[in-house]
């Protein structure tokens, strides 16, 4: 019985582990940016070696801390 116990205390640790690694998928979201501010902003980027659309997301991350 006490195997059994240890079996099913096992199986909810690890449903537990795959249930916190679960991410929810990115919402895809479409916006008008002044063209010019855009080439800008994507040569910035391009300079920096990042993905215009990953800073894109830092910058929120950080106003949203702020």
């Amino acid at each position: 019985m006490k195997d059994a116990t240890n079996r099913i205390e096992w199986l909810e640790a690890v449903r537990e582990l795959n249930k916190a690694k679960k991410i929810e998928k990115a919402v895809l979201i479409s916006m008008k940016i002044d063209p010019g501010l855009l080439k800008a902003f994507k040569l910035k980027c391009e300079l920096e070696k990042r993905p215009y659309t990953t800073k894109i997301k830092e910058l929120m991350r950080v106003y949203l801390e702020n």
